[in-house]
């Protein structure tokens, strides 16, 4: 069934891809494979729009250069005749400052002959930017913006 074909390409490609071989990721996927991860590219230039086959191998090096250690698990994954769809675990050690990374990513792909022709990724934008700095982003935006004092005025029964 290409069901179960797609699956163990998907399968084949994160642990490849997670592992940094670069060659086994590449050959789950067309020539021409398209990505993107929905990130603000102003801070996560290297996940923005990427297009065959050199651009994913350049940001399949980048993440290794970034990061140490990288892995995943899988909690959901799913596929059918046309595509799959995947939610994972994932956990990444940067390289400047030791500093363990956990974010659910919500990974969905497109087949053509086979091979994964496109990869869209989605990710908690505020946690991963709290996680890469260690700062509070939220608490921070809400006393820029003047949300925490109001919040803290409004009665409980508003907050609700």
């Amino acid at each position: 069934m290409v069901e179960q074909l797609h699956r163990r390409r998907v399968l084949r490609y994160l642990e490849a891809s997670y592992a940094g071989d670069i060659d086994a990721a590449l050959a789950c996927c067309t020539d021409d494979i398209s990505t993107l991860a929905y990130l603000p590219i102003e801070l996560f230039p290297h996940l923005g729009p990427r297009q065959g086959k050199a651009a994913v191998a350049e940001l399949l090096r980048h993440q290794a250069a970034r990061y140490s250690r990288r892995s995943f698990e899988i909690s959901f994954l799913t596929a059918s005749a046309d595509g799959a769809a995947a939610i994972l675990e994932v956990s990444l050690t940067k390289r400047s400052d030791g500093r363990v990374i956990r974010l659910t990513a919500g990974n969905f792909f497109a087949f053509r002959h086979g091979l994964i022709a496109d990869m869209r990724a989605f990710l908690d934008t505020v946690d991963a930017i709290e996680q890469l700095t260690g700062r509070d982003v939220v608490n921070m935006l809400k006393t820029e913006t003047g949300l925490a004092r109001q919040l803290e005025e409004a009665p409980a029964k508003e907050r609700m």
